[in-house]
């Protein structure tokens, strides 16, 4: 595993985890701003609940669902990569492989 690769997956799971605390933050606000609407009567006590807790918990989770995304997105590219490379020095060993048996048939009908 080179240092480019520690870096991705470094990223990679940083990524995830910052974007599942800024949903689970997210959640709490929406929560927050539940329990304060639930325990005020008047409408003009509610709307600050509403607009602080509920509006930047749904931010916070869009935010945070992106971030996971992302690293979800990162994990598919470095396993696509990988799969790409393993099939490439497939191809090329078998290359290899066809090469030299053409060679050695050239050579047995140039003995004959």
């Amino acid at each position: 595993m080179t240092i480019q690769d520690r870096r991705r997956a470094r990223m990679r799971s940083g990524l995830g985890l910052v974007g599942t605390m800024l949903m689970t933050a997210g959640i709490a606000a929406i929560l927050f701003a539940w329990w304060g609407v639930a325990h005020t009567g008047y409408t003009f006590e509610q709307i600050p609940y509403v607009v602080s807790g509920g509006i930047l918990g749904v931010g916070l989770i869009g935010v945070g669902g992106f971030l996971y995304f992302g690293s979800w997105l990162t994990k598919l590219v470095e396993e696509q990569r990988q799969t790409t490379y393993a099939l490439l020095q497939l191809l090329e060993e078998r290359d290899r492989d066809r090469a030299e048996r053409d060679r050695e048939r050239t050579e047995r009908t140039s003995v004959l």
